[in-house]
């Protein structure tokens, strides 16, 4: 199944009158509307003071006060973008050094993992695996931390002091990686990403094979193709940036599933739970989701060539 240019047409427009600014600046560069310096514009309104991002740049936490799990997703958004580190914009570098400052100086870790959640997360509205406890810290396990080590070498200088701190860390990392027999959802995501960095860096050439062959094992013991079943570890989980052919295969059942679950707006809608009835919230952050939703589904549909 193909997004056809009646499809994206739609799309482009509801975009414009469903989705936040962040996700709206991503997309037009996705769509080759505008230069990916936009999306620079629009993170900046979530930067906090310390450097760290936050309110609701990823929609179910809605704490004012940085996060871990915020920075990586200010890093995602970044990355999506083809944002690198030769990147021009004027707040870039400032942007960069502060959140890695937030996380090298300020963030809490504990066996060699960034906790992606803070305390103050349980003072706002928030989904389940945003509440500040030690299952949700295993929940995440080394999920944005190994992501997060990969962006560090992609936009950070190798002089800095934060780049020979992800060094040290990856060094960690790397020997726990080959000793896991499974990885959450989280984790899987987290690995693909860091996978991801440091193939386009050229960095750590005698261990990506290894990193690959590894993932692809744990991946197809795991990944699920129910794609209703937003609990299970799906292909774009656990192979976004895998070469498999058994994967592959797996991967294209799930993008067609997204072309054929376009809602009748003709966005995608939100079809997840925070987990409880605890905040009135989730209701406009599902509104919010369909803007988001919708650009990381155009996202991985143009990466695989399902564009029209």
């Amino acid at each position: 199944m193909m997004l056809t240019k009646n499809m994206q047409a739609t799309i482009s427009r509801q975009m414009y009158n469903m989705a936040r600014d962040v996700d709206v600046s991503l997309y037009n560069y996705l769509d080759n509307i505008m230069p990916n310096d936009y999306i620079i514009d629009t993170l900046m309104f979530y930067q906090t003071s310390d450097g760290g991002f936050a309110g609701g740049l990823y929609i179910d936490n809605y704490n004012t006060n940085a996060s871990v799990y915020q920075i990586y997703e200010a890093f995602r958004y970044m990355s999506m973008g083809d944002i690198t580190s030769e990147c021009e914009h004027e707040e870039f570098e400032k942007m960069i050094n502060r959140a890695l400052n937030y996380l090298y100086n300020r963030a809490e870790i504990k066996d060699n993992k960034w906790n992606p959640n803070v305390k103050t997360n349980n003072d706002f509205a928030h989904s389940m695996e945003f509440e500040y406890t030690e299952d949700n810290r295993n929940l995440f396990g080394y999920g944005p931390t190994a992501a997060l080590l990969g962006y560090t070498l992609e936009y950070c200088k190798p002089s800095k002091a934060y780049y020979k701190k992800a060094l040290k860390m990856i060094d960690i990392m790397l020997n726990d990686f080959y000793k896991m027999e499974s990885l959450t959802k989280y984790e899987f995501i987290g690995f693909n990403s860091f996978l991801n960095s440091i193939k386009k860096l050229g960095l750590y050439k005698e261990e990506i094979e290894k990193i690959e062959v590894k993932l692809v094992d744990l991946a197809l013991k795991a990944v699920s193709l129910d794609f209703e079943d937003n609990s299970a570890i799906h292909p774009l989980d656990c192979a976004l940036f895998l070469n498999d052919s058994k994967l592959n295969e797996m991967i294209n059942k799930e993008l067609d599933f997204i072309i054929s679950s376009i809602a009748p707006h003709g966005l995608w809608d939100y079809t997840r739970s925070w987990g409880y009835d605890k905040y009135a919230e989730e209701d406009s952050a599902k509104l919010k989701w369909i803007g988001a939703i919708s650009v990381n589904n155009f996202y991985v549909l143009k990466k695989f060539g399902r564009i029209e």
